[in-house]
């Protein structure tokens, strides 16, 4: 049997920290922050030798590139940048997921450039329910116009308002016999047209028909071919 060294307390004494306490009238001081540069250079260098190599690269970059400040005047002088801004300006109203598929282009690399070509007023943007549409910004689309391009990338709504032009106040089942598609289709393709100010619609009973605005038929007029 193995015995059990017995347990029995112990008188602990606490004494001061100090060997000598501070004078009753000693005013007690906060520590002042020191900044990252003011500490010895030996803890600097310790400190940087720590940051991970993928920093270094980037900073030697920086540095062998030389740093120049995005314009107005410069913008374009990146060929990727350059290249993004003419395909807008050659089809306007196209969107963020178009420009990617049809340029092949990363998402992050474009909208990187489109940030830039925004805030360098170079294009401007329509911002809608479900996307987002770019336009070449020289002042050449009003509001309206800017949606009549937007909804012209789809080629079913394309051919929805060819309909209309050519023969207004066409009803739903017209438009759906024409084009081959369904009747709820077509309803959602003229609700998004009825939300950007295209087009009103006509109900009489259970008929549907639609009308292009005048003004929008104007231009849209100039804009399409006949079917």
């Amino acid at each position: 049997m193995v015995g059990t060294a017995g347990v029995s307390a112990q008188e602990y004494t606490v004494r001061s920290g100090y060997q000598n306490p501070p004078p009753p009238d000693a005013i007690p001081r906060t520590p002042a922050p020191v900044s990252f540069f003011d500490l010895p250079l030996w803890v600097i260098l310790a400190q940087v030798a720590l940051l991970p190599p993928e920093l270094f690269l980037s900073i030697k970059l920086w540095v062998f590139l030389g740093f120049r400040r995005v314009s107005e005047e410069n913008v374009l002088d990146q060929g990727v940048r350059a290249k993004i801004y003419e395909y807008i300006r050659k089809n306007p109203g196209i969107h963020l997921r178009g420009l990617a598929e049809e340029m092949d282009i990363s998402m992050g690399t474009l909208r990187y450039h489109l940030n830039i070509l925004k805030d360098t007023h170079k294009i401007t943007l329509n911002e809608g329910v479900a996307s987002v549409s770019f336009y070449e910004n020289n002042g050449s689309y009003t509001p309206a116009e800017q949606h009549i391009l937007k909804h012209l990338r789809n080629e079913t709504t394309k051919k929805i308002l060819k309909i209309l032009i050519t023969s207004p106040s066409s009803t739903r089942a017209d438009i759906a016999h024409e084009i081959g598609v369904t009747g709820p289709s077509i309803t959602w393709h003229m609700k998004r047209l009825e939300d950007d100010d295209i087009l009103v619609t006509h109900r009489e009973g259970r008929k549907i028909s639609y009308e292009i605005l005048p003004h929008i038929a104007s231009y849209l007029s100039r804009r399409l071919t006949p079917l």
